[in-house]
C-alpha cells in the first residue's frame, strides 16, 4: 500500500518548471494523472517491480526527480444513491489502481456509513456534519492526512438526512493493474499485445483532426523537454513509435518553444555474441535495426528531429531485476547536462557498470551511428560513453539558445506572481490598473538590467469578471524572431502560462 501523501499531484508542481517524464506502464500507482514519488519513498512501493520503477531509480542517480505518467490500469469506484431522493450523491475513486482495490466497500447504515478498506477501516457518522461538503471533506481529510484508501465528490448537493434506510454494502468495482499492458522481460510480446500497448500510447498522448496531430491528456500545462519511454523496444514497432511519440514532442514544442525530444530503447544485444551452435545472433539484429532506421520511417517529417534511439542494454541497478536499456541512463545523462540541447557525444555515462552481451564491432557501430542509432561505447577515460547523439535544436534558430529561453520562462514567471496574491477575490478595473502599473514599472527594470531584451511589448487581449488575458512578446538583440506569450488569470482559481 502507499498513501496520498507520498505522491506530489499537479495542484502542487510548478508547471513551469523543467521535467523529464517517465511514461509507461506500471503495476501500481495513479493513472492518467502526472505525478512525482516524493524521495524517501521507494518507486516499487508505488509502481510495483517494472521498468518505470527502474527508471525512477536512474533518475535520482542523477539527481532529477522525474515527473511519471501511469497509462495502464484502473482506480475502483463506487456510488452512493441517496435512498429519499434517489438522486446519485457522493461519487468515490480509489487511491490505488490495482485489482486487489476492488475488495474496498462502503457499508452503509441509517446513521453512519463505515469504509472498509484493504488496510483500515474509516467510520464517519452524518449528525457530525451539517453538510454533505463536510462529509466529503472529512473523507479527503483521512485520505490526505492520514491512511485513507478513496477520494470523493459531491455529485448533487442533498440533506444528509435520508441517505440510507436500511444497512447495505456498496461494493467498488473496475480497478484493474493492467497487468496485460505489461511487457515480458524475454521480449517474446505478441504483435497483438504490441498493438494494444500502442493503441494505449496514443490515446493518452495525441489526437488528430483529420488534417493533423496534436498533444493531449494531462501532460498539456506541463514544461517538458525529455520524455524516457522503455515499456516497447524500437524494433518490436518503430514506426508506430516514432509517430505517436515524434508527433507528440513536435505538437508539444510548438506550443512550449522550449524543444521536447522523445528517447527510446532497444532490447537487443543483451545475450551472448554467439549461441552454442557458433552462430553470431548480432548479425540479424544489426540488419533488422539497419532496416528499422529512424531515417527510414514511414511519413518522414518534422516530428523525427525529435526522437533518439540508444542501443544497447546494462546491468540493472536495482538487484531485483536482470538488466536495463541503456536509454535510461543515456536520458537522464543528457537531461542532466547544462547544455542539454547540444549533442552528448562522449559524455560520461556513470551508472553503466557493464554492457550485456559483447561489445558491438566498429563496422557495425559505424553503421547503425550512421542509421541514427546512439550506440553505447567504451571509453578508456570515461567508462562508457554515447556515440552519434545529436543536438536537439535547430542551429539557426532561438530554439537553439535555451538560455535565452529559461530567462524569459523565469521573467513570464515573475510577472505571474504579481497576481498569485489576489487568487480567489474579485479584479475590479481599478485592482487591475494598479497591477498593470506595476507589472509595467518590472517590465522597465527588466529592459534595462536584462541584456538580451531589446524591448518587451504587452498587451491585455481580454479582460471580463471571470477572466484576465495577457499577451507578452520579448524581442531579443541580435534576433529576428521574437518569443510570445499568453498568460490566463482566472480570479476564482489560477494563472496559466501559455507559449506561442
Amino acid at each position: 500500500m502507499y498513501t496520498y501523501n507520498q505522491l506530489i499531484f499537479p495542484s502542487h508542481m510548478n508547471k513551469n518548471a523543467r521535467f523529464l517524464v517517465l511514461a509507461g506502464f506500471s503495476l501500481n500507482g495513479p493513472v492518467r494523472t502526472p505525478f512525482i514519488i516524493r524521495e524517501q519513498v521507494d518507486p516499487i512501493n508505488i509502481l510495483g517491480d517494472c521498468r518505470m520503477a527502474e527508471n525512477v531509480r536512474m533518475a535520482r542517480e542523477y539527481g532529477i526527480t522525474p515527473l511519471i505518467l501511469r497509462l495502464n490500469g484502473s482506480h475502483g469506484e463506487a456510488e452512493i444513491i441517496h435512498e429519499e431522493s434517489n438522486l446519485p450523491v457522493l461519487q468515490f475513486k480509489t487511491l490505488e489502481a490495482m485489482d486487489e482495490s476492488n475488495n474496498i466497500q462502503i457499508h452503509m447504515f441509517p446513521t453512519h456509513m463505515i469504509i472498509e478498506g484493504n488496510y483500515s477501516n474509516h467510520t464517519y457518522y452524518f449528525l457530525d456534519y451539517k453538510r454533505i461538503d463536510d462529509l466529503r471533506e472529512a473523507i479527503k481529510e483521512d485520505l490526505y492526512f492520514g491512511n485513507g484508501e478513496v477520494d470523493v465528490e459531491v455529485l448533487n448537493y442533498v440533506p444528509l438526512e435520508g441517505i440510507a434506510s436500511t444497512e447495505q454494502y456498496i461494493p467498488f468495482e473496475n480497478a484493474d493493474d493492467g497487468f496485460n499492458y505489461m511487457s515480458s522481460e524475454d521480449d517474446s510480446d505478441p504483435e497483438e499485445k504490441i498493438q494494444m500497448q500502442l493503441d494505449l500510447l496514443k490515446e493518452n498522448l495525441i489526437d488528430d483532426d483529420g488534417v493533423e496531430s496534436y498533444f493531449t491528456g494531462e501532460l498539456s500545462s506541463f514544461l517538458i523537454d525529455t520524455v524516457l519511454f522503455t515499456d516497447i523496444p524500437y524494433e518490436s514497432a518503430p514506426e508506430q513509435l516514432t509517430s505517436i511519440l515524434g508527433k507528440f514532442a513536435s505538437s508539444k514544442t510548438d506550443e512550449q518553444t522550449v524543444f521536447c525530444s522523445v528517447v527510446l530503447g532497444s532490447d537487443y544485444f543483451s545475450e551472448e555474441r554467439y549461441s552454442e551452435e557458433n552462430e553470431d545472433l548480432y548479425e540479424e539484429q544489426v540488419e533488422n535495426l539497419l532496416s528499422k532506421s529512424p531515417y527510414l520511417s514511414e511519413g518522414v517529417g518534422n516530428h523525427l528531429r525529435h526522437i533518439e534511439v540508444v542501443v544497447g542494454m546494462q546491468d540493472s541497478i536495482d538487484a531485483r531485476r536482470p538488466n536495463m536499456q541503456c536509454a535510461s541512463t543515456y536520458a537522464c545523462m543528457r537531461y542532466s547536462q547544462d547544455d542539454f540541447y547540444n549533442s552528448a557525444t562522449n559524455k560520461q555515462l556513470f551508472h553503466i557498470n557493464n554492457l550485456l552481451g559483447t561489445e558491438l564491432k566498429q563496422d557495425e557501430v559505424a553503421k547503425l551511428s550512421s542509421s541514427g542509432y546512439i550506440c553505447i561505447v567504451p571509453s578508456i577515460k570515461k567508462g562508457f560513453v554515447p556515440l552519434s547523439s545529436k543536438n536537439l535544436y535547430p542551429q539557426n534558430s532561438i530554439h537553439s539558445k535555451p538560455h535565452y529561453l529559461r530567462s524569459i520562462h523565469y521573467d513570464v514567471r515573475r510577472v505571474a506572481n504579481y497576481f498569485d496574491h489576489y487568487i480567489g477575490e474579485p479584479l475590479p478595473q481599478s485592482l487591475l490598473q494598479n497591477i498593470l502599473s506595476q507589472i509595467d514599472s518590472f517590465i522597465d527594470f527588466l529592459i534595462v538590467e536584462n541584456p538580451f531584451y531589446q524591448d518587451i511589448k504587452m498587451e491585455v487581449v481580454e479582460f471580463t469578471q471571470s477572466i484576465l488575458s495577457l499577451s507578452i512578446s520579448f524581442e531579443l538583440f541580435g534576433e529576428i524572431e521574437a518569443v510570445r506569450t499568453s498568460l490566463d488569470y482566472v480570479p476564482s482559481s489560477e494563472v496559466n502560462i501559455s507559449w506561442q
